[in-house]
């Protein structure tokens, strides 16, 4: 497929895509701060730990990767420039996000496997059992891979995206491809949704429903001070999870005047940030700035599985199911081709018809 160099339509859509890589560039630029100052003693020294060691590594990984994807979003989005080798040795590095979500779900697995007196996620005034210690660590992991998978996969399936419209090959990209993404991308968020209600509700059994006034039940990414709220949230995730996964195949996929199902999506980032974050790290006791560090990047975190679903619906219900060949401004003869190539505008069809 040829592309006109100055079509407003294949610009547009490529500085959509360089927008929202910049938009979760900079999410991955700020989340692993947290880890990174907070491993560093007054004395600039880091601690011999080699788990703590680990985390710090995928931690500066991260930040690089966050770094890198900035710079390709804002050329791609302020000045419509893209350079393929660039984007592909970013593609290759994103990989390496994976070392700081990997580090967190090998320390969240050996926590769970200490006894119930070193546990670090519920405090010990509770009472928990080993299967209770077992069980908030599971989830803590599970948790974590899902943020992974949505976090990471986004940033990809940006970059991926950028290099196809680099090399002039979007002609891939029609209705199907983003329905696709969309069932894989809605079921990581139903996946999230799920941990996250279960685990609430287990909390909220064991523990108590209404607030944890002993202290929070912490696992990984998950802080919960207050059960109803954790579940609330978790609730309202597992839904627009299986809605999205619903539309996917055109079921439940109302078409309105106002995006319903990113207008919930975006409510569901607010109740991210307002009822799992600083509501629950506002009841946080002294001493529990660990947690509380950790937790306050969870907007962050979960910024991909809120983006990808709303991005994806609407790219599915408004791309056809196969691009026309003038969708781009494609030419359609290879003469033709040729003389756009070399700066020679291809005669209209009047003119044409007027010479004859």
């Amino acid at each position: 497929m040829f592309i006109a160099e100055n079509n407003f339509r294949f610009q547009s859509d490529k500085r959509q895509i360089g927008g929202l890589l910049m938009l979760l560039s900079f999410c991955a630029l700020v989340m692993p701060l947290a880890t990174i100052v907070g491993n560093f003693g007054p004395d600039g020294t880091t601690t011999n730990d080699a788990m703590e060691n680990a985390k710090l590594a995928g931690a500066f990984f991260l930040f690089f990767i966050g770094l890198l994807g900035l710079f390709v979003g804002y050329m791609a989005t302020v000045h419509d420039w893209s350079n393929g080798n660039l984007n592909l040795t970013f593609m290759v590095l994103i990989q390496g996000a994976w070392i700081a979500y990997i580090t967190n779900m090998v320390d969240v697995g050996q926590m769970a496997g200490l006894d119930v007196v070193d546990n670090e996620f519920i405090p010990l005034a509770y009472g928990p059992t080993t299967s209770n210690v077992r069980f908030v660590g599971a989830m803590g992991v599970i948790g974590i891979m899902t943020y992974a998978f949505g976090f990471i996969g986004s940033i990809a399936f940006m970059a991926w995206s950028l290099h196809s419209y680099t090399l002039n090959k979007p002609e891939e990209r029609t209705a199907p491809y983003f329905k696709g993404r969309m069932f894989f991308y809605s079921s990581v968020l139903a996946v999230a949704g799920s941990v996250q209600f279960l685990l609430g509700a287990v909390v909220a059994g064991l523990f108590g429903g209404r607030d944890l006034f002993l202290g929070p039940v912490t696992a990984g990414f998950f802080v919960i001070s207050y059960p109803g709220l954790f579940m609330f949230v978790g609730l309202w995730e597992m839904l627009n999870g299986f809605w999205g996964m619903a539309r996917s195949f055109d079921i439940l996929n109302f078409q309105m005047d106002v995006p319903i199902y990113q207008l919930s999506l975006g409510v569901q980032w607010l109740f991210i940030l307002f009822l799992q974050d600083i509501v629950q790290l506002a009841y946080l006791p002294d001493g529990s700035m660990k947690a509380a560090a950790v937790a306050m990047a969870i907007p962050f975190w979960t910024l991909g599985l809120t983006i990808m679903p709303a991005y994806l619906d609407h790219k599915m219900n408004t791309l056809p199911e196969t691009l026309p060949d003038d969708y781009y401004g494609a030419v359609s003869t290879e003469a033709e081709e040729e003389k756009a190539a070399v700066g020679v505008e291809a005669p209209m069809e009047e003119d044409v018809e007027a010479k004859a």
